[in-house]
Order: C-alpha cells, then sequence, then structure tokens
C-alpha cells in the first residue's frame, strides 16, 4: 500500500502525514531524508516494517528558513503562499522581528501580511508603528480573538492557500488557529506528540482551513532572521530601501557610511523611518558577522 500525503508535523526521524482521510505516523526512508511541515510526500507500507515510511519528498514550491544557533540554515515551513505575522499590545511588538519575517517572505516572493491581535487592548503604544507598515502597503488584520472581532475578515483573507502563523511567544497564534480552525483543538494533542508519546512543541504544525486552505503554525520565538546565504534579504526585504538605492551612487552601496547614499538621506529627511533603517543596519551587520565566522 502506498500514496501521496502532507507532512503536518515533522521530528526527527519521524513525521505525521496526512493521506486523505487519514493521518499516518510514517518513520524516513534512507538517512539522507529531511522533511519539513508543509512537504508532499509519497509513502508507503513496506514489508515487516511496523507502520508506514516515506519514501520520497515532492519538489518544493518554496520553503521558509531561519538562521539557527550556529548560523546555519534550518527550515520552517514548506510550499507557503503567504507569511501572516502576530503582534499584539502585550507582549510588547518586536518590530524588528515583523521585519526579519516581512524580510523572509519577500525574498521568496511570498505574500505577507500582518495580524495584529488582543484588539480589545489598548492598542495607542502600537499605532504609529502600524501606520508606518501601512505606508509600505503591508496588509494589516486587526482582530481580537475574545470578542471575534475582525475574524471575518481574516478568514476570508487566508481562506485559500497556505498561510504561515509566525511570532513572538504569547501573541495568541493558538487562539487564532482555534477560532480559524475549530477542529485544530482536537488535533493538537495529536500533533504535539511523536510516535514515543513526547511532546513535540518546537515544530511547525499544519492545520486544514475548509476545503481550500490551511495554516502552518509556526512556534512562538524570541528571535528570527532570513538565512546568510540570502544575503540581499537585509536590502530586498525593506522595500523602501531597496526603492531608494537605485539613487545611490555606488550600485553596491551598503548604506552605512558611503559617499553619495540616497538611503541615508532619505532617512534624514523622515522619507524612510529611522527604526527600519535601524533594523536593516543590524540584519546587515548579521550578514557579515556570519560571513566574517567562515
Amino acid at each position: 500500500m502506498s500514496g501521496a500525503g502532507i507532512v503536518l508535523a515533522s521530528y526527527g526521524r519521524g513525521a505525521l502525514v496526512q493521506a486523505g482521510p487519514i493521518t499516518l505516523r510514517c518513520g524516513l526512508v534512507g538517512r539522507k531524508l529531511r522533511l519539513v511541515c508543509g512537504d508532499h510526500v509519497r509513502w508507503q507500507h513496506l514489508p515487516n516494517a511496523d507502520g508506514a515510511a516515506v519514501e520520497s519528498v515532492e519538489p518544493r514550491r518554496n520553503v521558509v528558513e531561519r538562521i539557527d544557533a550556529r548560523g546555519r540554515a534550518e527550515p520552517v515551513a514548506a510550499n507557503v503562499d503567504r507569511v501572516a505575522i502576530v503582534v499584539a499590545a502585550e507582549p510588547a511588538p518586536d518590530w524588528f522581528l515583523v521585519d526579519r519575517y516581512w524580510a523572509a517572505a519577500s525574498v521568496k516572493d511570498i505574500a505577507t501580511l500582518l495580524i495584529v491581535n488582543k484588539t480589545d487592548l489598548n492598542q495607542e503604544g502600537i499605532e504609529a508603528e502600524l501606520r508606518a507598515y501601512r505606508r509600505l502597503d503591508l496588509p494589516c488584520h486587526e482582530i481580537a480573538c475574545f470578542t471575534g472581532a475582525g475574524l471575518e475578515d481574516l478568514r476570508r483573507a487566508v481562506a485559500t492557500g497556505v498561510t504561515l502563523l509566525a511570532g513572538q511567544s504569547g501573541v495568541g497564534k493558538s487562539s487564532i488557529v482555534n477560532a480559524l480552525a475549530p477542529q485544530a483543538a482536537a488535533q493538537t494533542a495529536e500533533l504535539t506528540r511523536d510516535a514515543e508519546g513526547r511532546h513535540t512543541t518546537t515544530t511547525a504544525r499544519w492545520y486544514r482551513l475548509g476545503d481550500a486552505g490551511a495554516i502552518i503554525d509556526a512556534p512562538g520565538v524570541r528571535d528570527f532572521a532570513p538565512p546568510a546565504h540570502l544575503m540581499r534579504a537585509a536590502e530586498r526585504g525593506f522595500r523602501e530601501i531597496h526603492a531608494t538605492s537605485a539613487q545611490c551612487r555606488f550600485h553596491d552601496c551598503r548604506h552605512f557610511d558611503e559617499p553619495g547614499c540616497a538611503v541615508r538621506a532619505a532617512v534624514r529627511n523622515g522619507a524612510i523611518a529611522a527604526r527600519r533603517y535601524e533594523s536593516y543596519r543590524r540584519l546587515t551587520r548579521l550578514y557579515e558577522e556570519l560571513a566574517g565566522d567562515r
């Protein structure tokens, strides 16, 4: 028996795979096979084996990656149609983290939106940043899972395709998943345990949304950066900096201290937000540090 499926969660040398109406706990065939949530795979029941095993992975349309603790590229999710970055008034948003998620999606040409959760709390402290993102044409959805405000508009925005839900811990991503996909609560216990029954809450998890959509819930993070091999993410991921860079005197301008830098001039006159520029500088420095360690 064999067939096709989608990886709901990947953990070490095993995976949970949705194969039509059934869910399979699978091992992996061969030592070189590596899976990530959202992969499309082929599986089979092997002779003399207990259960099913994934034998191959279909080519990925894309993969969202991050830098791990050693500076290496680590996949988060595959075959993503949009990245939804979640923030809330509490805990205080890390806007530099938002910028990096947006940059990671931009360099892969993946659509991005911002979800502002917990709008039933005081939003005064975050309104200025939200206005800045709206001016940059980043779609913003303001919701309150506790009251249900804004959920219908968000549900329509993610009704088709695969949405990667990302953000800090504590912003309410699980509440959003449960609000959009009521069956998710029933799946969570199964998705968060591996074949030996150990909890695997550090892995991304895939949930069906109706007939045409899905959500991948990525674990909450304290930090995130696109991998260093995407060196231009530091510029391409900041659309206002990328657009202005065409006016710089030098085509390879880093926008730090080079003469004739149009980007720094735009920061000085307020056309580019100083905080966004600092976010760009931090990401550029990180990449240069990683390159120097090699």
